[in-house]
C-alpha cells in the first residue's frame, strides 16, 4: 500500500483551506494527491453520509442538518486522503469506517499544534504519547482495507524523530509526512530541512517532506539535500494552486478566477470561498506589483485586494470583482434545476410509497373481492388499518394519520424506497408509452391504478408467508 505515497507531490491538509474547491483545482494542475482538512473523529462519526444529486457529490453532513462536515466528488475520488483528529484507537477508526468508501487512504494528524488539539490529546500531543499513536495506527491497518498514514512534526533531538518514525513504521503506517519545525515553531520560523536526510535514510516507507516548499525549485532543492522523493505543500499550494505545474505557476489573477469557478461548481460556502481567495490576493497594489512576491500582474490587469474583497457581502458581489457574476448564476440556475427534478422524484416516489403503505381490502384487477389477509394474533383484526411497512396493527383512522406521518414510519419507507419506486415507475412508464385502449383507461380510472393494487398483493403474500413462518417458529 505504500506505493500510493511514493514519488508524489500532494496538497497538505489545511484546517479551512484544504475543502473541494481547492483541492479539485490543484488536481486539475497535476497535484498527485490531495489531502482534506483535518476533521475530529466525533465530528465525522456523528454526521450523515448524504448523495448530493444536485451538485454531484457526496456529502457528510451534521445531524441537525446546519453544516455539511465534509463534501467530496467523483472527480478526487481516487486521489483524497481524509485526515482525522483523534486520540482514541476506537473513535479513529469509527471515524475512518465512515468515510472509507469514499476517499483513497486515511491519515492521522500527529502535528498540529493548536490549543484545541493538544488539550484533547490530538494533534501534537501524540508525539508525546507513542504508545497511543501506534495503537491508533494498529487498530486501523488491522481493520481497514486502504492504506493509511500519519503526519508528524520534529522532536527536539533527531534520533527520537526516528525513534518514533519507526515505531509508527512498524505499527502499519504506510508513509509517514514530516513537517520540518518543532510543536514550538511558526511558520514564519524556517523549516529544518537538513534534519530531514537521516529520518528519510532510517525507514522503508515513505517520507512526505512538510515545510517552506513554496516552487518546483524548492523541491528539486529538497530532494538534493535529504533524498526525500514526496512532498507536502500548504501554504504554497494555498497562495498559487499551479504550484503543481511542472511546466511553472500561473499568474495569481488566473489561479483566482479558476479556484472560483471550481468553487461555483460544487456550490461551496461563500465564507469558506472568500477565506481561501484573501489567501490568494494581494494587501494592496504596491504588493501586486512587488517582484519579490511574483504574483504576475500585467501593467493594465485588474487587481483586487484583500479590503475590496473583505468589503463584499454576498457571493454575487465576491464574482463580480472577477467579472464571473454569470458564471455564478448560470451555476447557481443549473442547481435549482436539478433541485427540481430531485424534488419532483421525491414527491412521486412519497406518492407511491403512502399508496402502498397502508393495504386495504380491495377489489382486484379481475373485478372478484379479494381474500382478507389472515392474521395470527387476536389483535390484529382490522386488516384496513394495518401498516404493511411497518408490519403494526393501527386501531382508528386518526391512528393511521398520525402513524403516517411519525419518524420511525418515514425511515422505513425511506429503507423501502429504491425497489418499490423502480418497480412502479419503470411500469408507469411503460403504460405511458403504450397506446392507450378501452381496457387501459378502465384500468387506469380504478382506485388508486394497478399498479398500485399489485403491490398491495404482493405485500399481503410477503405478509401472509411471514406470520406463517413465524408460527411456524413459536410452534
Amino acid at each position: 500500500m505504500s506505493e500510493l505515497y511514493e514519488n508524489k507531490v500532494c496538497l497538505s491538509p489545511m484546517v479551512r483551506s484544504g475543502t473541494l474547491p481547492l483541492r479539485l483545482l490543484s488536481l486539475r494542475y497535476g497535484a498527485d494527491l490531495v489531502y482534506g482538512e483535518e476533521i475530529i473523529d466525533k465530528r465525522i462519526i456523528s454526521s450523515i453520509r448524504v448523495p448530493n444529486e444536485v451538485v454531484n457529490a457526496v456529502d457528510f453532513v451534521s445531524r441537525n442538518g446546519d453544516s455539511v462536515v465534509f463534501r467530496t466528488c467523483s472527480e478526487e475520488s481516487k486521489k483524497i486522503v481524509f485526515q482525522i483528529g483523534t486520540a482514541d484507537a476506537v473513535l479513529a477508526l469509527k471515524a475512518a469506517e465512515m468515510v472509507a468508501r469514499d476517499v483513497v487512504a486515511v491519515d492521522i494528524n500527529m502535528g498540529c499544534p493548536k490549543h484545541f488539539s493538544i488539550q484533547g490529546g490530538m494533534g501534537a500531543a501524540l508525539l508525546k504519547k507513542p504508545e497511543v499513536a501506534c495503537d491508533i495506527m494498529k487498530s486501523l491497518r488491522r481493520n481497514l482495507n486502504i492504506p493509511v498514514s500519519c503526519k508528524i512534526r520534529l522532536l527536539s533531538e533527531t534520533q527520537d524523530t526516528i525513534d518514533l518514525a519507526k515505531r509508527l513504521e512498524h505499527a502499519g503506517a504506510c508513509a509517514i509526512g514530516v513537517h520540518m519545525r518543532q510543536v514550538h515553531e511558526r511558520p514564519r520560523d524556517k523549516a529544518s530541512w537538513d534534519r530531514l536526510a537521516p529520518i528519510v535514510s532510517a525507514l522503508s516507507v515513505p517520507v512526505l517532506a512538510n515545510g517552506d516548499v513554496f516552487a518546483y525549485e524548492d523541491m528539486k532543492k529538497l530532494r538534493a539535500i535529504s533524498g526525500v522523493s514526496s512532498f507536502l505543500i500548504a501554504r504554497g499550494a494555498l497562495a498559487n494552486a499551479s504550484i503543481f505545474r511542472e511546466n511553472g505557476r500561473l499568474p495569481v489573477d488566473q489561479v483566482v478566477r479558476e479556484y472560483l469557478m471550481a468553487a461555483a461548481e460544487v456550490d461551496n460556502v461563500f465564507q469558506n470561498t472568500k477565506y481561501n481567495v484573501m489567501r490568494m490576493i494581494p494587501n494592496s497594489h504596491a504588493d501586486a506589483y512587488a517582484s519579490e512576491n511574483n504574483y504576475g500582474y500585467g501593467k493594465n490587469a485588474r487587481v483586487v485586494t484583500v479590503s475590496e474583497l473583505a468589503a463584499t457581502k454576498n457571493p454575487l458581489q465576491m464574482y463580480s470583482l472577477w467579472d464571473l457574476q454569470n458564471c455564478y448564476l448560470q451555476c447557481q440556475d443549473q442547481f435549482r434545476v436539478k433541485a427540481a427534478a430531485v424534488k419532483e422524484k421525491e414527491n412521486l416516489q412519497d406518492q407511491i410509497l403512502r399508496n402502498s403503505a397502508i393495504s386495504p381490502p380491495t377489489e382486484n384487477h379481475h373485478g372478484n373481492d379479494s381474500k382478507d389477509i389472515e392474521f395470527h394474533d387476536n389483535l390484529m383484526s382490522k386488516p384496513e388499518l394495518y401498516c404493511v411497512a411497518c408490519k403494526k396493527q393501527l386501531l382508528s383512522e386518526q391512528d393511521v394519520k398520525l402513524h403516517l406521518k411519525g419518524r420511525k414510519h418515514k425511515k422505513v419507507l425511506s429503507r423501502q424506497a429504491s425497489a418499490t419506486f423502480s418497480k412502479v415507475y419503470a411500469k408507469t412508464q411503460l403504460e405511458q408509452n403504450l397506446p392507450t385502449s378501452d381496457a387501459t383507461q378502465s384500468s387506469n380510472t380504478d382506485s388508486g391504478g394497478m399498479e398500485f393494487r399489485q403491490c398491495e398483493e404482493e405485500s399481503k403474500r410477503d405478509f401472509k408467508r411471514s406470520k406463517l413462518e413465524d408460527s411456524v417458529t413459536i410452534a
